[in-house]
């Protein structure tokens, strides 16, 4: 029996988000990492840097993303996918790996 695996990406970037976005800072950059074609879900975002601008904030960031299925297999591949997306700039994927879809931590499970 084949058991379908969730891939994840963990990367870091820079994302500018509105001053209009709705609810927080974190969740206005979630939000516009989420638009990525290249993003299915996104699993944790941590805030690292804040750069205040005249109509929208500039966050870094470090983020774990369940990627979408056409999303490629290669860190660079993914990382070039994640910076097509409107205001997300300075992507830098540091791994790429699949996990069962019903861990939660994306912890492999024992014995695979």
């Amino acid at each position: 029996m084949s058991v379908h695996r969730q891939r994840l990406a963990d990367a870091s970037m820079t994302i500018a988000v509105s001053r209009s976005a709705p609810g927080d800072l974190a969740e206005g950059a979630e939000t516009k990492l989420a638009r990525a074609d290249a993003v299915g879900a996104v699993e944790s975002l941590d805030i690292r840097g804040l750069q205040p601008g005249l109509n929208d904030l500039t966050v870094e960031a470090d983020a774990t993303v369940a990627l979408a299925g056409d999303a490629g297999e290669d860190r660079e591949t993914v990382a070039d996918a994640l910076a097509e997306t409107f205001g997300v700039t300075d992507v830098a994927v540091t791994a790429v790996r699949s996990v069962p879809p019903d861990s939660a931590d994306g912890a492999a499970v024992a014995g695979e």
